[in-house]
């Protein structure tokens, strides 16, 4: 059966993502991603730190576990609020930079900082269901206490990954303002940074992500240069030549 072709109906085929729709999406991820992180934190309050003793965890946990189970589905839903605001930048990237590389590298720090984002929400989950439960163990408690605490190595190396390639496309190919760009790749390198250093960096990622959303509800990206028309004047008969007849 005859499929109908989308160059003689431009109707049914794929329609472009317009600047608006990207700048709106990013806008709405970025400030929930930044929202929902620092409540899940506020919420979830002191933690306690991976050299905690047994005991001191047990009545942590006995007393707190809702405010950690609360906090842990906050930190999830802004796994899901960063899933939209990357997917708007990488929307903006592969529109304006036309590079397939820098587009897959940026899907793939959207992919990986998600992932690792619901991965830490989900454990603050799981110990605070567990938490106020007697069956538990003080060893397994505490072998899931230190797996929340003491953070991890992918949740730095996704972010790194993210902002790099956010930074090759702003600065290379402008696909997002220059001070946007060069941010991000600072903030690229204080991940890798050790300790409270890299500690800091996180939380001012959060606040560029909803400075990188909000701009990208202003600028409405990058417009392409209309295209030159010329105009081809009439020739002229040469000397010599009769006109046609």
């Amino acid at each position: 059966m005859n499929q109908p072709d989308s160059q003689h109906y431009p109707d049914i085929g794929p329609h472009p993502v317009t600047a608006a729709a990207t700048g709106r999406l990013a806008a709405l991820g970025g400030a929930g991603f930044l929202v929902t992180s620092v409540a899940g934190d506020l919420v979830i309050g002191a933690f306690p730190g991976p050299d905690t003793p047994t005991s001191q965890l047990i009545s942590f946990y006995t007393a707190h576990h809702a405010q950690v189970l609360a906090g842990g589905r906050l930190l999830a839903l802004s796994g899901v609020f960063f899933a939209l605001f990357g997917t708007a930048v990488w929307a903006r990237i592969r529109q304006a930079a036309g590079n397939p590389i820098l587009a897959g590298l940026a899907m793939i720090g959207v992919v990986l900082v998600t992932m690792t984002t619901l991965g830490g929400a989900g454990t603050f989950g799981l110990l605070g269901g567990i938490g106020g439960q007697h069956a538990i163990t003080p060893a397994a408690l505490q072998a899931w206490h230190v797996l929340g605490s003491s953070g991890s190595l992918a949740d730095g190396a996704s972010t790194f990954m993210f902002l790099l390639a956010v930074a090759g496309a702003g600065i290379t190919a402008r696909a997002l303002p220059r001070p946007l760009a060069w941010s991000a790749l600072a903030l690229a390198v204080l991940q890798l940074l050790p300790d409270q250093l890299g500690f800091l960096a996180s939380l001012a990622f959060l606040l560029w992500a909803a400075v990188a959303g909000t701009v990208m509800l202003i600028t409405r990206g990058t417009r392409s240069p209309a295209p030159v028309t010329t105009r081809h004047a009439p020739a002229r008969p040469q000397r010599g030549s009769s006109p046609a007849i």
